[in-house]
């Protein structure tokens, strides 16, 4: 819960010449629209402006606290109830507002100082998540439940319990709580968007799409919501929806964490390093505290030869996270590219010795051996090449799981990476491969692969299914697809899926 970034000087500024023209109550009733929509930096900037003109409005202040608190700026909240306490007007919940912008400042020990002796709901809430921040769990679950013996219905504790359930991998009472906060308040947006990321955490993809657009239709401005479901369409491999979608997000906060890490993401997938690197370097302030944003910085840098800032910035994340692979893989490519063979083979060393060491670490490994002399080279070559059975094993259970979930982009990855490298291919892969690539709208390619799947196994139903529907949705040859819908019917008379295919076929 690091600080974030602070946007108000060059709010006011902006405020100064978007509102020109209006009073303060026009730009405080447009305020409260957007902030009826969860749009809160339009809300924000309206506000701003209104309060240079009436600095002392009670309803604005306390609706710019809000606002801030929304938007996770703690300073910007902590100067608002600052100016509120000054109108002698100050709300009830003061103390517990105060709490909360601490908490988002990081302040964890000002956050419990500022709600000593306060035993309302929400002090409960801001004492949970400072614990949270001071990384003592059994804490902040106690104040969680000392709240919720009070309040049970609140929604707001309920869904920070929540959000701490998922965090510590309680995906069931997660569930339980975010459902019982949204009971309580179905509109709550907190509560929708943490029903969507319990669901996503849970490899519900369909469900937490569906959670995220309920949530935006309810809140259209909210970010979270937005880059949520941008996340989403991006593991079902709806690459287009979740382009236009990030592009709105990226119009709203061009400098949001999130928005910045979408962006960083995109550009690492299609191999656009200059791009990524042109979106993390004016951002490597918070880069520094985001180990997946350091990691996709130093792969960029890497892949543009800039190697020794490369190493600079993935030493580091090693030896705080010794076992992240993706670090270890990079941070070994960037050794062997700067003449420290060795180093490389020590950094792969203790990935390279596992049996599901994958054919990609392999091979870094294979060379930073030959390299260094060391004998264990050839080894290393012939295992990338034709990987172990554990690895075979391990990517595919991956891949099955991707698919039964949805996450097609990573399942059809899963599954290329398995064709490419078994010696004989696997009839079963090849169609649950081409079911992912259908999925993702890359029919054509789909069809290939299912039919190179019937020619291995003509008579399996789910790959005469599959090869079937693919022949008819495409328009290829709608006649031999139904001739083999009809035919995996026959052979599987209780398959609901191929039932529901020869249906829409015939």
């Amino acid at each position: 819960m690091k600080n974030t970034l602070r946007f108000v000087t060059p709010l006011i500024a902006l405020s100064l010449l978007t509102a020109c023209g209006a009073t303060p109550e026009e730009r405080f009733e447009r305020a409260q629209a957007s902030f009826a929509a969860s749009d809160f930096t339009t809300a924000r900037l309206d506000l701003i402006s209104a309060l240079k003109e009436k600095p002392s409005d009670v309803a604005m202040l306390k609706m710019l606290v809000d606002t801030q608190l929304a938007l996770g700026d703690g300073e910007g909240a902590l100067a608002a109830l600052d100016d509120l306490g000054g109108t002698g007007e100050a709300p009830a919940n003061y103390a517990e507002l105060r709490g909360e912008a601490e908490v988002l400042r990081g302040q964890f020990s000002d956050a419990l100082a500022v709600v000593d002796g306060v035993n309302t709901p929400a002090a409960y809430r801001v004492r949970g998540l400072a614990h949270i921040g001071l990384q003592k769990p059994d804490l902040a679950r106690a104040a969680f439940m000392d709240g919720i013996a009070i309040a049970p219905a609140d929604p707001a504790l309920r869904t920070s319990l929540a959000r701490f359930n998922l965090a510590v991998g309680e995906l069931g009472e997660a569930r339980k709580n975010v459902d019982l906060a949204l009971g309580a308040d179905p509109d709550m947006r907190d509560a929708m968007f943490a029903s969507a990321q319990v669901y996503a955490k849970s490899n519900k993809l369909a469900e937490a799409l569906a959670a995220y657009e309920a949530g935006l239709k309810r809140h259209p401005g909210d970010l979270g919501m937005m880059l949520g479901k941008v996340g989403v369409l991006g593991d079902m491999g709806r690459v287009e929806e979740a382009a236009g979608l990030l592009a709105q997000a990226k119009e709203q906060a061009p400098d949001s964490p999130g928005v910045v890490f979408l962006l960083a993401r995109t550009a690492i997938e299609q191999e656009d390093w200059a791009e990524a690197r042109a979106i993390l370097q004016p951002r490597e302030a918070f880069v520094r505290d985001n180990p997946p944003m350091q990691i996709m910085y130093g792969q960029a840098l890497l892949r543009l030869g800039q190697i020794e800032q490369a190493r600079s910035w993935l030493s580091p994340l090693v030896k705080k996270f010794p076992g992240n692979r993706n670090a270890r893989q990079y941070l070994a490519e960037a050794q062997l590219a700067s003449g420290d063979p060795t180093g490389a083979l020590k950094t792969l060393n203790i990935i390279v010795q596992r049996p599901d060491a994958t054919p990609q670490e392999l091979t870094v490994a294979a060379e930073a051996a030959r390299q260094a002399g060391d004998p264990a080279a050839g080894g290393y070559a012939a295992r990338a090449k034709l990987p172990a059975p554990e690895w075979v094993g391990s990517e595919l259970a991956k891949a099955d799981a991707a698919l039964q979930a949805g996450r097609w982009k990573d399942a059809a990855a899963a599954y290329e990476n398995i064709s490419q490298r078994s010696r004989n291919p696997n009839a079963m892969v090849l169609n649950n491969y081409a079911y992912a690539a259908g999925q993702m709208g890359e029919t054509k390619k789909a069809l290939e692969l299912a039919l190179q799947a019937l020619k291995l196994d003509p008579k399996n139903p789910s790959i005469m299914d599959t090869a079937g529907w693919l022949l008819v949705s495409t328009g290829s040859d709608k006649d031999r697809g139904v001739k083999l819908l009809r035919e995996a019917a026959k052979l599987d008379p209780d398959n609901p899926a191929i039932a529901r295919h020869l249906a829409q076929a015939t």
